[in-house]
């Protein structure tokens, strides 16, 4: 079977515009929430997410906060994934799928085994709670060696620190963009 040239063009063509919609959108039950929705229509449609965290994105001195970025968490249970939406500025900026989701009453122990590599801060708080400690920093990340790469974003990266038994040792939890990208041992002061 022969293919013209036309009509792989016309199948691109096609898809681009039929898969563009859908990758903007994020449904809530019958609902749908698109990029540049205020928080407000958001919570509206899907109700309140399960976990919120806020970070600074740009300080001016003397004014303070003058840009802000929201992971916004949903988590639907074992049959669904995770969603976190991003708020930029007060609007949604991008909504990403995440590791399958969990009961609440069965969000696993909080243990250096369930410290893992790519799970979400959600994940994180949902089996350990709130860390002793956390640090916020940003690095500026330029995505691979595409026609794009010129386009640099910051993204948060933060260390959570945690006592999970009563050895000498604490874990530190690297987060970079919500994600866990390493833990480490490290030893109490005393």
């Amino acid at each position: 079977m022969n293919v013209t040239r036309a009509t792989k063009v016309l199948v691109c063509l096609t898809l681009l515009l039929t898969i563009n919609p859908v990758m903007a959108s994020f449904r809530c039950g019958s609902a749908l929430v698109s990029q540049g929705d205020w928080p407000l229509e958001v919570e509206e449609r899907c109700g309140e997410p399960d976990y919120v965290a806020t970070y600074p994105q740009a300080v001016v001195p003397g004014l303070g906060v003058v840009q802000t970025e929201e992971h916004w968490y949903y988590n639907r249970g074992p049959q669904s994934f995770i969603r976190r939406l991003v708020f930029r500025n007060g609007k949604l900026h991008r909504e990403d799928s995440l590791g399958y989701g969990f009961y609440p009453d069965n969000a696993g122990p909080c243990d250096t085994g369930a410290l893992q590599e790519g799970i979400s801060e959600f994940e994180v708080v949902a089996r350990c709670g709130q860390p002793l400690s956390r640090q916020v920093t940003w690095q500026v990340v330029t995505p691979g060696r595409s026609r794009l790469a010129h386009r640099s974003y910051p993204v948060p990266v933060e260390e959570w620190l945690y006592e999970l038994s009563n050895t000498q040792f604490r874990r530190v939890v690297t987060l970079r963009n919500g994600r866990v990208v390493d833990v480490e041992s490290t030893k109490k002061p005393y």
